[in-house]
């Protein structure tokens, strides 16, 4: 058996058979709008920020646990999803503030022609501003992912420090409004 450390939509959409799913914690890696996304909520032409992963702070997100009979697939598919923006990553994940666990997780791909690294939330917002891809525009997206992540209880400084931008150009303002996927 094996588990899968969550941080991003994977969260609240995880499309794969699964044992437990747990909150978990990932010590010394945090959330951050990292590259450019061209695929659903950007396109190459328009491109939306994309929420990526980063090394250093902490991150609380959920842990899957996927039957050792259906790991390899899973990872495999995942790897897919994740393309080369993302690496797949080992490390160890606090679960329900009680056990240590060994976990894979995806973290970012700094060698990858879209990763922008560390932006401010206005640089964010601008990118967003100007992004639209097939499943809304990167303003959108990321009043969505706010909404999400108050939804499923947890906190998330990158997220919210843009959602905080937004509302200071005028857009998202109770945030009630999002988009789904």
């Amino acid at each position: 058996m094996a588990w899968i450390f969550t941080y991003n939509e994977l969260m609240w959409d995880f499309p794969y058979s699964y044992q437990m799913r747990k909150k978990a914690l990932l010590e010394e890696h945090h959330r951050s709008f990292n590259y450019l996304m061209t695929d659903r909520w950007g396109t190459p032409s328009t491109p939306s920020p994309g929420l990526g992963f980063e090394t250093s702070g902490d991150c609380r997100g959920y842990a899957y646990l996927v039957p050792e009979e259906e790991e390899d697939d899973v990872l495999e598919n995942l790897e897919k999803i994740h393309g080369e923006h993302f690496l797949l990553k080992e490390s160890s994940i606090i679960v329900d503030n009680q056990s240590s666990e060994e976990a894979f997780f995806f973290l970012s791909n700094r060698s990858h022609p879209d990763y922008i690294g560390k932006l401010v939330p206005q640089e964010i917002v601008k990118i967003a501003q100007q992004g639209a891809g097939p499943c809304g525009t990167g303003t959108d997206w990321l009043i969505y992912l706010y909404e999400k992540f108050l939804e499923i209880g947890i906190s998330d400084l990158a997220t919210d420090a843009v959602m905080s931008a937004l509302r200071w150009h005028g857009i998202g303002g109770d945030a009630g409004h999002a988009h789904g996927t």
